[in-house]
């Protein structure tokens, strides 16, 4: 009897950490940051002078029952002869009983600050749908009403972001959903609302010099949201042979990061990486979080594309 109840009560402490930390993560959450851009920063879209397409799946504390899983799928170019970039993001994000899913244009337009300096502006509409499924829980007591049915909500979405770069640095500042979607327990209902204190605020940055033989590349990004500290990632990478970066990171919430891309040839680029807990959830998800992408550039004339850009 004692040993069912203190086993009740492990799993209630558990639940109440994975609902804190799902609320946290309104945004998916990637650990090659840099290298999606696309998704985080509408104003990224359109500066590689190529169209570029990029393929994601995440899957998180692999081993926890309900972990957050997550598909993503950003494509993007420049309109030719213009200052215009134009992109399409999709985001299934996946976390207990919660489907959340955005849909995404977006157009931005850069400026020369001078022969290697580029400024773009970004924003972005489409859809959110947040969908709570309170039928697939298993609870004690049959008949719930927070467990009886099936809610959903879809409604418009905005967001904007600025984007800085040169030759081999970047910088960028992002609000990628100005709407939140959140599920009212009062009224069984979702709603989709303006509100300032729930919104995701990112900025990042990140350099590229030559160390020796090797370039180098660390990246730092802070993500600000209402209620929650301050998060931070730090990440440093090595490219070695022109084809092969490896990589490691930190993230504040007490994650170590491995990260690893390579460069098949000049259209295409798989990405794999793994993160650990650091903290006491390792007990539950043992076997870490797993996170591979493909990145595929082409273009429609034979110019190459900005060489530095390619770093970021």
């Amino acid at each position: 009897m004692i040993y069912m109840q203190l086993k009740r009560i492990i799993i209630g402490i558990v639940l109440l950490l994975v609902t804190s930390i799902s609320y946290g993560q309104d945004m998916a959450q990637f650990n090659h940051y840099i290298a999606n851009q696309g998704l985080l920063n509408p104003a990224y879209n359109g500066t590689r002078d190529v169209i570029s397409g990029l393929l994601i799946h995440r899957s998180q504390w692999v081993g926890f029952e309900g972990a957050p899983m997550t598909q993503a799928l950003n494509v993007h170019g420049a309109i030719e002869d213009t200052n215009l970039g134009v992109g399409v993001s999709i985001t299934n994000d996946i976390v207990g009983f919660s489907n959340n899913l955005d849909a995404f244009g977006s157009v931005s337009y850069k400026l020369m600050v001078d022969r290697r300096k580029f400024v773009s502006f970004g924003l972005q509409l489409g859809v959110s749908s947040r969908v709570y499924d309170g039928t697939k829980a298993v609870t004690e007591q049959y008949g719930d009403p927070l467990f009886e049915g099936k809610q959903s909500k879809i409604g418009l979405n905005v967001g904007f972001g600025t984007y800085f770069y040169g030759e081999n640095y970047f910088a960028g500042f992002s609000i990628p959903r100005m709407f939140s979607n959140n599920f009212d327990e009062d009224v069984s209902l979702y709603k989709n609302s303006l509100d300032f204190k729930n919104m995701h605020m990112y900025l990042y940055g990140g350099y590229v010099f030559d160390w020796q033989d090797v370039k180098v590349k660390p990246t730092l990004l802070f993500r600000e949201v209402y209620g929650a500290p301050l998060q931070f990632d730090v990440t440093a990478n090595v490219l070695l042979m022109e084809k092969l970066w490896l990589g490691l990171g930190y993230r504040s919430i007490s994650e170590a990061v491995f990260l690893a891309e390579y460069i098949i040839d000049r259209q295409f680029t798989v990405r794999y990486s793994f993160d650990y807990s650091l903290s006491s959830i390792n007990q539950y998800a043992k076997f870490g979080s797993h996170e591979i992408s493909l990145q595929f550039d082409f273009t429609f004339n034979k110019r190459a594309g900005m060489r530095s850009i390619r770093y970021f």
